[in-house]
């Protein structure tokens, strides 16, 4: 009796034993892994994106997969960086410009119009601002040394975050080429969800790969084609600072916010001018634009999804809210999983029993 307690003792220190190191093991893998964690996620996503046009260029090259992920990923970083290059070019040349603008004194900025004063919130503000410049270049900027310190200095850490994001994007593209191409990876994935999920694994890759189609094509794919509609506008309207504009546009549009808020400024902006004309017209584009996902989101939504875009949608607000842009793919999969078992909780009725007499 003694020696059977020895041994279970025995056993339950070894199992304990053997149960902490693999979770001291799993942590320090997890640590290692932390700062690779988004690249790695986005990685998938792209994998993911990109495995229908890498499965069609494979073929066309004969079944060669390194060469057909090497051109998409070349392609895709060529993509990436060549406009991040010249981006940084032109705001570095423009710099100097005003820089040396400033120092030699023929940088003038003009009288504003009195109907900036009518601007709602910044009117009052943005017009003395831009009197003080116009009247005294160098005095103005003096006057307001602190607040263009601030603006700067949060400048140059969106500049700085932005590097960042870019390199980790950068990485992402390439692990994603590695995956494209690489069956034991495909594999492991593949057998892991199915280790985790059993039966009901293929249902759930499934899903997760419809997600993220789903959320590349009716979040994303509207965000950008209603983007590239108020671009048109900007550029055309002749609108200061439309490149800006623009990117801030898509991001608006990714969060399902919408173009509205800088179409209000633009609006106003534009009545500011002498040219009523023109202003009504561009201001009637820039509303329709504000509305156009109206449109898109119906034909480009809902098609092919296996849970509802309901479900879809408020997987990608939340995830947003939450983990900022790789929520918008984490979300969604999570919560239609989540979603998934739900219903099938739902649907597994007890069976009746017959009471016996």
């Amino acid at each position: 009796m003694e020696n059977s307690s020895q041994n279970k003792s025995k056993q339950l220190f070894e199992t304990i034993l053997q149960l902490g190191l693999v979770f001291l093991i799993l942590g320090f893998c997890f640590t290692l892994l932390m700062p690779f964690m988004m690249p790695i996620l986005w990685a998938i996503i792209l994998a993911i994106v990109l495995y229908p046009g890498f499965n069609f260029l494979q073929k066309k090259l004969k079944g060669r997969k390194s060469l057909a992920s090497f051109i998409i990923t070349a392609g895709l970083l060529a993509i990436i960086i060549l406009p991040t290059v010249l981006l940084v070019n032109s705001v570095t040349s423009t710099v100097m410009e005003l820089k040396a603008g400033v120092e030699d004194g023929s940088l003038k900025v003009a009288t504003p119009g009195q109907n900036i004063k009518d601007w709602p919130i910044i009117g009052e503000k943005a017009y003395d601002f831009l009197y003080a410049l116009s009247t005294d270049l160098k005095a103005g900027l003096l006057q307001y040394k602190e607040q263009i310190v601030e603006v700067s200095k949060k400048l140059i850490g969106t500049v700085l975050s932005s590097s960042i994001a870019l390199l980790q994007v950068i990485l992402s593209v390439i692990i994603a080429g590695i995956l494209m191409v690489s069956t034991s990876a495909q594999t492991l994935a593949t057998n892991f969800i199915k280790r985790i999920a059993g039966d009901s694994g293929e249902e759930f890759l499934n899903i997760s790969v419809s997600t993220v189609y789903q959320v590349v094509k009716g979040i994303l794919g509207v965000a950008i084609i209603q983007t590239l509609i108020q671009a048109v506008g900007l550029f055309g309207a002749g609108i200061p600072f439309a490149g800006v504009l623009t990117v801030v546009c898509l991001m608006l549009s990714i969060i399902q916010v919408g173009p509205i808020i800088v179409n209000l400024g633009v609006i106003a902006y534009l009545f500011s001018l002498d040219n009523t004309t023109a202003a009504a017209l561009w201001s009637v584009f820039f509303v329709l634009s504000g509305l156009s996902d109206n449109v898109l989101k119906p034909l480009l939504l809902g098609k092919g999804a296996l849970v509802p875009m309901l479900v879809i949608f408020l997987g990608v607000i939340g995830g947003f809210m939450m983990s900022g842009f790789i929520g918008l793919f984490v979300g969604p999969i999570v919560f239609s999983i989540g979603y998934k078992l739900f219903v099938a909780w739902m649907d597994d009725k007890p069976e009746s029993t017959t009471a016996q007499i």
